[in-house]
This record gives structure tokens, sequence and C-alpha cells, in this order.
């Protein structure tokens, strides 16, 4: 199959990642925190916090060079250094354009976009904390493929509205690559089975 997206080596992205499955994988996760992430960019930047939204811009540079959106990753780099500079003028004045492109790549990404169905599996204690254990095991391993598919497994139960939300946020944490968070919330999620 021949991913074609302007503006993405795509050769190079799934060699990052490591197979054609995985970039897959990849582009699903950066199709859904595209809208999170630029708002959260631009809520650091009208707050004036530039240590924080350095911090956003250098997980995007990081996230765009991942997936082979190498001219986007060396934007968001220039807006690190920016950053770092404590250059708010220039941050001010590229920042618009450069989410602007991180954006327009939505569409292109929404083929590999997974669609949830609608049905889900009767929760079982002990099969949810097999997998959260399963989970902690795979961030600490760096095993980023296990990770995603763990959490894949997780969201096909069906909870409780409070524990629903903490899944949700779980699988947003290892979509996002926070993974010192994900395996915090999934400890905190353990104890309270």
């Amino acid at each position: 199959m021949n991913i074609n997206i302007p503006g993405i080596d795509t050769g190079k992205g799934i060699i990052n990642s490591g197979s054609l499955e995985l970039y897959k994988d990849l582009l699903n996760d950066v199709y859904r925190l595209i809208d999170e992430k630029c708002a959260l960019v631009e809520s650091y930047l009208n707050g004036n916090d530039i240590q924080n939204y350095t911090v956003q811009v250098h997980s995007l540079k990081s996230t765009c060079r991942m997936i082979g959106a190498m001219d986007l990753g060396e934007e968001f780099f220039t807006l690190e250094k920016l950053g770092k500079e404590n250059n708010t003028e220039q941050i001010r004045l590229l920042t618009p354009d450069v989410l602007n492109s991180f954006r327009s790549l939505k569409p292109y990404l929404e083929p590999y976009a997974v669609k949830a169905d609608g049905a889900r599996k009767v929760f079982d204690k002990d099969a949810v904390s097999e997998l959260l254990r399963t989970l902690i095991a795979a961030i600490d391993d760096f095993n980023l493929d296990t990770a995603e598919k763990t959490v894949n497994l997780l969201t096909g139960y069906d909870y409780n509205p409070e524990l629903g939300k903490d899944i949700e946020a779980l699988g947003r944490l290892v979509s996002n690559i926070d993974y010192e968070e994900a395996k915090d919330l999934a400890r905190l999620i353990l104890e309270r089975l």
C-alpha cells in the first residue's frame, strides 16, 4: 500500500516507526492529537507561558519528524529555539502559520484514523487488571507497539462513567506519547479496581 501525504516523506516515517502497520498506528495517533495539541500551544502562548509553550512545540517537532513531516518538524524546531530565547515577538508572528500547517494534515490523516466500533465487552476486573500490568511493563520496556495494542484492548470494555474517563485519559496519554504520566495513571487505576 502506497501512502501519499503532501509534505510527508512516508518512507522515512515507515522507517522511523519500524513497519507500515506501526506507521499507520502513528498516523492515527497524530490525527487524534492535532486539535488538542494546537489548542494547548495557543493557550500557553495566550497566557504568556513560554516555558510550557516551548515544551509543547518541542514535542510536536519530534512528532512531525517521527511521521516524516521533516519541513514541519523544522518549523516547530524554529519555534522551540525562539521559545528558549524567550523571543515572544517572533513566536507570536510565526506560530499561527506553523499550527495551520500542522492542522492542514488532518484531512490527509483521517483515512488512517481508527473508527471505534460500538460493541464493547462486559467489564472483567481480572482481564482489565492484567492489561494494565501489561501496559506498565510495555512502557517500562519502551515496547510502544505493545503499549498501543494494550490501550486498544482496554478501550474495548464497558466501564462505569468514572473509570471510563480514566481509561480514555490513559489512551490519550499513550497516543500523545506522555508515557510517564500514562504509567502513573495505569497504576492509579489498578489500585482503584
